[in-house]
């Protein structure tokens, strides 16, 4: 004790001081944080309308295409049915037998779906390594 007063007083004032500091700060830091997060998700989310948008609007464009190749395309890729149902559905649209499909038709519009996996990879394996 100095003068009747307890030293420990001071230190705990100091600390306490020092806390507070401490953490107004890191409040200003969360607050900046939250500023920076409500703007990348306002930005991500409007990018994701504009997107989602623009998907539509192809594949609406891709349904109006015309052709054997394109309606397989069409029926695989964008309403996601599976290969052979998918040629089995063109086979009896058009009237043509399912070996056609598969022997004419179906190597071109594999050719396309391989390539749009392939981007669709390399695009994953790129935001994986960022």
């Amino acid at each position: 004790m100095i003068g009747g007063i307890d030293i420990n007083i001071f230190d705990n004032y100091n600390d306490i001081k020092n806390e507070l500091k401490l953490f107004k700060q890191r409040l200003k830091l969360i607050e900046k944080y939250e500023k920076k997060v409500n703007y990348e998700r306002k930005t991500l989310n409007e990018i994701i309308v504009l997107q989602t948008n623009l998907l539509h609007q192809i594949e609406d464009d891709i349904k109006k295409l015309s052709g054997i190749e394109n309606e397989l395309y069409c029926e695989i890729v964008v309403n996601g049915i599976k290969v052979s149902k998918a040629i089995e559905k063109i086979a009896t649209e058009e009237n043509i037998s399912v070996s056609t499909l598969w022997k004419n038709y179906y190597p071109s519009v594999k050719k396309r779906i391989n390539a749009l996996n392939l981007i669709l990879s390399n695009e994953n394996k790129e935001n994986i390594l960022n």
